[in-house]
């Protein structure tokens, strides 16, 4: 546990949510005071606030790979992309200590396909949502999960991997279907069933994968799921 110390935010309305929390909860060490800041401003939909009050949590307890999680969620948002890169490799390496990594909504490997995707870095974001399926049992709602798999398409297919290309989009055509999640993860069914909507959007890279065309890279725009959409 990271020690207790005497922290002054020269933003006023930060250093003042701050010192309230303090006050409520006095046993807590400071990174989760900041944290429950920075909940607290995500909640109002206030970005710079949310965003300096996880950089804090971060900073004071740069170990604890879940604030540098939220603080590139946050980022990803802000669609910094470069820098929600740094946090999320900084959250693998620390082993996504703090994370609940069988949901995708904190799996740092899930938002850093994103980053990667956004940079142009399409190979690697392939690679970590590779990883990502591999990890995450939880979805919960059929909408992030059928992106997933077309934006992994996508990636794959601006890389020229047509084969997983094609694999990727059939998936995202069926989800939620064998393979994607556990028994636990049930869904609405009417929320699958209107999800399906999506395949609209999808079916046409499927088939032109299939016909072996290479879309421009510019066409599809990912965006991951990070609990407060814009």
């Amino acid at each position: 546990m990271p020690p207790r110390k005497k922290v002054v935010p020269a933003d006023r309305e930060l250093a003042n949510q701050f010192t309230r929390f303090q006050g409520m909860f006095p046993e807590l060490p400071v990174d989760r005071i900041w944290a429950a800041t920075a909940e607290y401003f995500d909640e109002r939909g206030d970005g710079s606030h949310t965003l300096a009050a996880w950089r804090n949590a971060a900073s004071t307890n740069p170990e604890w790979g879940r604030w540098h999680l939220e603080l590139a969620k946050t980022l990803i948002r802000l669609k910094h992309f470069d820098q929600a890169f740094v946090h999320l490799s900084r959250c693998v390496d620390l082993d996504s200590t703090g994370c609940d990594t069988g949901y995708f909504s904190a799996n740092p490997l899930y938002y850093l396909g994103y980053a990667l995707f956004n940079l142009g870095r399409y190979k690697e974001a392939s690679e970590a949502w590779r990883g990502a399926e591999t990890t995450v049992f939880r979805w919960r709602d059929p909408e992030p999960l059928k992106d997933f798999h077309f934006h992994r398409a996508f990636a794959h297919h601006v890389d020229k991997n047509i084969l997983d290309a094609m694999e990727s989009y059939r998936r995202a055509l069926i989800a939620p279907g064998p393979g994607d999640g556990s028994d636990e993860d049930t869904m609405d069914p009417d929320a699958v069933e209107a999800a399906q909507i999506m395949n609209d959007r999808i079916e046409p890279f499927y088939l032109m994968a299939r016909r072996g065309e290479i879309p421009d890279a510019a066409a599809v725009t990912a965006v991951p799921y990070t609990g407060r959409e814009s």
